[in-house]
């Protein structure tokens, strides 16, 4: 229920529309008994009681007044026109209202499209800006595949369900209400005695629903793991192949799919068993009225054949509507599945929180300081992955990183823009703490180039000029210009309106990092962080990647992650992590004279 009263409030900009479709429903379902009341007086006609009513009634919210004062109009044309004149007068009048209740249905479905879309637009906007803001540690723990799945099958369930909801509130129920008001107003004791099957069938389609639940949010797990199973697929075919594993990979995937299977078949056969349940509770139902009724008109003045027939008819309307709510309640159970998996996402914690009233800090001018940095990517009581990091580094300088892999080395770096936050001790940006000032303009500081290149399936040009708003086309060349990329880039097929494929798959290694480099020249960044940017290389790749790097840390302030030493010698500093910790510091010709492990880690390069 928590749920679904959040999914209520995306409808709250549609506040008209749904006005618009109570009252078009409310119309729809007041047509839809008015057409079927015309079966009494039809009958009536037809055996010869339409003249019964002489004087015209007082007109009251009756079926009996309704039909009264009808039977005073219909003996007036029977007298003046004949008995055919009034059975056409009554199929006209049944067309109208037939006509007049199904455009009421339209137009409560159109006045629904907006809400449809517009749900789904609001929840995918919500969880896709969510994507985007939280932490790196969030993906530390959930895999792409499931988070792709939850923003498209779960939308798209939710959606659904909150549609079905929609028909469930504003349409069939009015419909199940309005008849089962005639009914009652026809004869209250045979109502009565019809509505007795509805308490076990309540109870029972409760209990399918919770079950139906249950397993549909277990559904989407599955879906989600075998949505990751799928990219991970794609993009490690190479190594599945290579290590002939691909009837380990598919007997795997296997497993997931039959579960799914057996789960989809229990939802379906689940959700199927409600209809049919409230049809046979309806029928039986149905038939009990029509050996009751059948007694009352033998026994009872006031229930008359024709009245009994119409009673019959506006009865077994009601089954379709009521299988309808029965049909969607199971939907939105489903839905509120996929829901609770969306509204994890919406709800995950935001660790990274800019303070109430940030600092404005769009420039970098003195130093960035270290002090007795403390991190750990858990909560408190594990590990520390850093320990006790204290460095400044000036501006115009350049300081490297070096140590063995899983030292701690990229951590560094990745608390200076605030992807994670410090444990204990801080970061100093001029003296502020970088906790202090507003995560934009921190952020704003920093280019970074990475191992690990990001590319778009897009244009080279659009790749360069990524988040540079304003770029111009003489921007974008004079950076890739720069990068040592401009050259290369002229030799494809349309130049810079070239579209590189999905992760730039269409480049070389080196292109793709100098492709990088070049949207981080055009950022024009005051402090320029390379983290293992050559590393991927070939020797003669990296030789141009580094002339390209070269140009880029040219009057910057700079911080290096290397394991070769062609990126390192030339820096002002050089920390040598281990185990979170920095054990030596110094240049390189001082580092090489201690003898220590910076000398070690040298020689193992040059041997």
């Amino acid at each position: 229920m928590k749920q679904f009263k959040r999914l209520l409030r995306y409808l709250l900009p549609f506040k008209r529309n749904i006005v618009t479709i109570f009252l078009c429903n409310l119309c729809y379902a007041v047509f839809s008994v008015f057409s079927l009341s015309m079966v009494a007086p039809f009958l009536s006609v037809l055996f010869g009681n339409g003249e019964g009513v002489t004087t015209k009634p007082d007109f009251s919210l009756s079926t009996r007044s309704i039909l009264d004062t009808f039977y005073y109009y219909m003996g007036m044309i029977i007298h003046d026109h004949g008995q055919l004149a009034a059975l056409i007068f009554i199929a006209i009048t049944m067309i109208v209202s037939s006509f007049l209740s199904n455009l009421f249905r339209y137009l409560g479905q159109y006045a629904n499209a907006p809400l449809r879309a517009g749900i789904s637009q609001s929840l995918r906007k919500d969880v896709y800006h969510r994507l985007l803001i939280l932490p790196l540690a969030f993906y530390h723990k959930e895999k792409k595949g499931d988070i792709l799945n939850r923003i498209g099958s779960d939308v798209q369930e939710v959606e659904w369900s909150v549609i079905c909801s929609l028909q469930m509130l504003f349409r069939d129920p009015l419909l199940v209400i309005v008849f089962i008001i005639t009914l009652f107003s026809i004869s209250y004791k045979l109502t009565l005695l019809t509505l007795i099957v509805l308490p076990p069938a309540g109870i029972l389609i409760a209990r399918i629903g919770k079950s139906i639940k249950k397993n549909s949010a277990e559904a989407q797990q599955i879906l989600g793991r075998m949505s990751s199973a799928f990219d991970e697929a794609i993009s490690g075919l190479r190594i599945i192949k290579g290590h002939t594993a691909v009837d380990y990979a598919d007997q795997r995937f296997q497993k997931m799919n039959e579960r799914f299977f057996v789960l989809n078949r229990r939802i379906f056969r689940k959700t199927e068993l409600g209809a049919p349940l409230v049809e046979f509770l309806c029928i039986a139902a149905l038939v009990l009225v029509m050996l009751l009724g059948a007694n009352f008109v033998l026994s009872d003045d006031k229930m008359t054949g024709e009245l009994l027939i119409m009673f019959i008819v506006i009865f077994a309307r009601v089954i379709p509507p009521a299988q309808s709510v029965v049909s969607s309640f199971y939907t939105v159970q489903k839905g509120m599945a996929s829901a609770e998996r969306i509204f994890e996402i919406i709800d995950a914690d935001e660790v990274i929180q800019e303070t109430k009233d940030p600092i404005e800090k769009p420039t970098f001018d003195d130093q960035i300081e270290y002090d007795h940095v403390c991190f750990s990517y858990h909560a408190s009581g594990e590990p520390e992955v850093l320990n006790d990091i204290c460095f400044t580094l000036k501006k115009g300088k350049t300081i490297a990183l070096v140590g063995s892999s899983g030292s701690g080395k990229s951590t560094i770096v990745d608390l200076l823009p605030r992807f994670y936050d410090v444990r204990k001790g801080s970061i100093k940006i001029d003296g502020i703490d970088s906790r202090y000032i507003k995560i934009s303009d921190l952020r704003g500081l920093f280019g970074i180039v990475n191992q690990d290149i990001t590319l778009f399936n897009d244009t080279v040009y659009n790749n360069i000029a990524f988040g540079k708003e304003g770029a111009t086309q003489e921007m974008v060349v004079a950076a890739a210009q720069t990068a040592l990329a401009h050259d290369f880039i002229l030799e494809m097929e349309q130049g810079y309106d070239t579209v590189i494929g999905d992760r730039g798959m269409r480049l070389s290694g080196g292109q793709r990092q100098r492709l990088s480099i070049a949207r981080a020249v055009l950022q024009d960044p005051q402090v320029l962080i390379l983290d293992e940017a050559t590393s991927a290389l070939d020797t003669e790749s990296e030789y141009i990647v580094q002339q390209s790097i070269q140009r880029l840390m040219e009057g910057r302030t700079t911080i290096v992650v290397a394991h070769r030493l062609s990126t390192i010698r030339r820096a002002d500093e050089i920390l040598f992590v281990q185990g979170g910790r920095i054990i030596e510091r110094g240049t390189h010709d001082e580092l090489i004279k201690q003898g220590g492990a910076y000398a070690k880690f040298c020689a193992l390069q040059e041997s």
